[in-house]
């Protein structure tokens, strides 16, 4: 009595295309979450250190670091949201055979005319 082993391949390769997708997610749901954490940092950092009377380093170097981990957190947030949300649709090449065009098979060249 053979076994069917394509419909087992088949559904392993199904499982690990959902696994693959799981891991995808999980590690989007990371970046999201490290990008919101970093937001609030940044904003943090622009809105109350760079406030003080005498803020570490200077007011002028914290409020640019406020503001580029602000810009930099929300250009990834934007980018993985996007790519996890909206994904790109693969478009599907046509074939073409030579045997499937209209050529006709005699076709004379200008050298053979003359």
């Amino acid at each position: 009595m053979p076994l069917d082993t394509t419909t087992k391949r088949r559904s392993q390769s199904q499982a690990s295309i959902e696994r693959t997708r799981r891991e995808r997610k999980k590690n989007n749901n990371r970046i999201i979450a490290f990008c919101i954490i970093a937001f609030f940092i940044g904003y943090y950092i622009l809105n109350y250190v760079s406030s003080l009377e005498k803020p570490p380093v200077g007011a002028t170097f914290n409020i640019i670091l406020g503001c580029t981990i602000i810009a930099v957190s929300i250009l990834i947030l934007i980018f993985t949201v996007k790519r996890q949300y909206f994904p790109k649709k693969r478009k599907r090449t046509k074939h073409v055979f030579l045997d499937d065009l209209d050529i006709p098979k005699n076709i004379e060249s200008k050298d053979d005319s003359e």
